[in-house]
């Protein structure tokens, strides 16, 4: 994967998708797959937006029962299969337990008759599928059980638990980079750091956009037939640069998730009631107060999410420290004797969804449940646009092929169905991974150890190779980054030279584990940055520079 973006403005695509966060990637993937000539920008570094801001989970629609949405849990139930078909080295099964009160809404006997539902909905969620990707049925287990799982539940009415099986992401920015490696494969022009300053327009017809590459300062103009906005949260930005601004805006709320250097639980991902009553207009069944998730991860906790309304200019959105503080509170009250401390927040994420708006009596956020395709042709007489609107990672991929089937209508092109839901992505070409990662361990390299070649394995898949095929240049570059013992040196110059890592936050944050979960030390800051600037000929003040720009990402405003 080049940066070229010459590339971009020496001919005319099929399509241009502006946008490089999971639905951008996922477009781009779908797109080259039948056969369009794709071009792909990204204002910033790819999934550098929402996409980076998530707890991890690959859900199979089990909460939409509640909402009577069968048709949503059918869609997440195969896009949950496919995305453990086609990435199993980055997507593996996930237990997760909901605590079980009383005998009535959140009951033992309700949450039983919702796992029998699930299961007979999803009953084709492990066929054609490997062993180490099977989802056992859902169960409801014992007060006693529950608590060996979980310990930090509210314990008053405690009456057990239920356990379903999701799917969870070893690291969901390399998931993203997965989708655009395969596109890049696949012929498609991509760069990030290139805005879409304004779009091409004539006679009420977009073909194209004007663009500006923010590390060279260069303009230029980008030609396609077909403009594909998959801007996430700056959709509304696009907005603004059509029919003068008059296009209604898309209301947005704050989605923030918490990074605990502790383990809440060993195993199992587990809900818990908010002490804060919750409306949702929506629901069925109401059961009168939010949901938090706790999330094992890589030996952290993941908890989230807090929403709050957001107005303003997304570029602008930053988590605060009394958002972190707020939100702690309310996930301590949830869980007696949890007592996290605000020490341990090691990392928040913070992102933008599209909400519906807010409840009128509650003030609670609405979110947007259903993606939405905006035909602007149809909407609002601007032919050669079509804007995606994102609600979750989940269905990213589903959603990506809906989004070019229309395109492909539109090109006067023939649709056929997406061969992206069983073409494994980028590393993905491994078959059973129990299976393989015994294989691929029969090969490692003695400067590797066993534990740095499983998180190889979990981190690149099949494209380890590539990893370790850079040792034979150098051999240092086999050892880990200073500061930790897992990431390899090799890691980061392969991010320079095959993943368009252009900045120190790039490597650290979403081409490598180094800085995804807490802040590295100020050793592997220094290594890191000195490795790349070996590559791009940084001098010690861009080193100091780029290592000052990546510790304020760790410091809420």
């Amino acid at each position: 994967m080049q940066r070229n973006p010459a590339a971009l403005s020496n001919s005319e695509f099929d399509l241009l998708i502006i946008g490089g966060g999971v639905y951008g990637a996922a477009t781009a993937w779908d797109a080259s797959l039948r056969g369009l000539k794709v071009a792909l920008i990204e204002k910033g570094d790819f999934a550098s937006g929402t996409s980076g801001n998530s707890l991890k989970i690959i859900h199979g629609g089990l909460r939409y029962l509640q909402h009577g949405d069968i048709k949503r849990l059918r869609e997440s139930v195969a896009e949950r299969k496919n995305l453990l078909h086609i990435a199993p080295h980055l997507i593996h099964p996930l237990p997760c337990i909901m605590p079980t009160y009383g005998h009535f809404i959140k009951g033992p006997e309700v949450l039983g008759i919702a796992m029998i539902m699930n299961d007979s909905l999803s009953l084709d969620r492990n066929w054609g599928m490997g062993r180490r990707s099977h989802l056992p049925a859902g169960k409801v287990i014992s007060k006693q059980k529950l608590l060996q799982y979980v310990p930090f539940v509210d314990r008053t009415n405690l009456t057990g638990g239920a356990v379903w099986y999701d799917a969870q992401m070893h690291n969901s920015e390399r998931l993203t980079l997965c989708f655009l490696l395969s596109a890049a494969e696949q012929g498609v022009q991509m760069a990030n750091y290139v805005k879409a300053n304004g779009f091409l327009q004539k006679n009420g017809q977009i073909f194209g956009v004007q663009a500006r590459d923010s590390i060279t300062g260069e303009r230029f103009d980008i030609h396609a037939r077909m403009t594909l906005n998959c801007s996430g949260p700056w959709i509304n930005n696009m907005f603004n640069l059509l029919d003068g601004g008059r296009l209604p805006l898309q209301p947005y709320s704050t989605a923030m998730n918490l990074v605990i250097k502790r383990s809440l639980s060993e195993s199992h991902a587990f809900g818990i009631s908010s002490k804060k009553v919750f409306q949702d207009k929506d629901a069925l069944i109401s059961k009168g107060s939010r949901l938090l998730f706790v999330v094992p991860w890589r030996g952290y906790t993941l908890i989230g999410t807090e929403h709050k309304p957001f107005t303003g200019d997304a570029e602008h959105y930053r988590v605060g420290e009394g958002d972190i503080e707020a939100f702690l509170q309310d996930v301590n009250d949830a869980m007696p004797g949890a007592d996290i401390r605000r020490e341990e927040v090691c990392y928040f994420y913070g992102g933008l969804l599209p909400m519906d708006g807010v409840h009128e009596k509650s003030g609670n956020v609405q979110l947007q449940k259903h993606f939405s395709l905006v035909d602007h042709e149809d909407k609002h007489g601007i032919k050669g646009l079509v804007t995606v609107m994102s609600v979750k990672y989940t269905t990213a991929r589903g959603v990506a092929e809906s989004a070019i089937n229309l395109v492909m209508q539109k090109l006067g092109r023939p649709v056929e169905a997406s061969p992206s839901r069983r073409k494994p992505l980028w590393g993905g070409d491994i078959g059973d991974f129990d299976y393989w990662t015994r294989q691929i361990f029969a090969e490692k390299p003695k400067e590797i150890d066993e534990a740095q070649m499983r998180h190889l394995s979990f981190t690149y898949g099949s494209g380890l190779r590539q990893i370790i095929a850079l040792g034979k240049e150098n051999r240092q570059w086999l050892k880990p980054v200073a500061g930790q013992s897992l990431v390899l040196k090799a890691e980061v110059i392969n991010a320079v030279r095959h993943e368009m890592a252009f900045t120190l936050a790039d490597v650290i944050r979403r081409r490598t584990e180094l800085g995804s979960a807490e802040r590295p030390n100020d050793a592997t800051l220094m290594d890191c940055a000195g490795l790349m600037a070996g590559e791009l000929k940084w001098d010690q003040k861009r080193m100091e520079e780029e290592i000052e720009a990546c510790k304020t990402l760790y410091v809420p405003a």
